[in-house]
């Protein structure tokens, strides 16, 4: 995953996570009930920017925390794409 975008997804996983007023270790749980090996410590790693959250992940993330895979994602722009940086705020007018 790209690193620009790495960062971003932990985070947004962090925050949703976090509005639920579930724990890192709770969250581990609910993903090893549905057989996703996915330990506590690899979920700190994806909300500090440590580690990437790997694409297959997501999905299973998505759904144990009762959201859409694109809350999870972050904003891309057609033009930060093509010039290979990530624009997170959706409301940045295209310079």
């Amino acid at each position: 995953m790209n690193p620009k975008i790495q960062y971003p997804v932990g985070r947004r996983i962090r925050d949703l996570r976090k509005q639920q007023r579930i724990t890192q270790a709770e969250l581990s749980a609910w993903l090893h009930a549905m057989h996703a090996p996915i330990t506590r410590d690899v979920i700190a790693n994806w909300e500090t920017g440590r580690s990437d959250v790997p694409a297959y992940c997501i999905q299973i993330i998505a759904y144990s925390l009762g959201v859409k895979v694109s809350d999870i994602l972050p904003e891309l722009t057609f033009k930060g794409l093509i010039s290979g940086r990530l624009m997170l705020n959706p409301a940045s007018k295209l310079k």
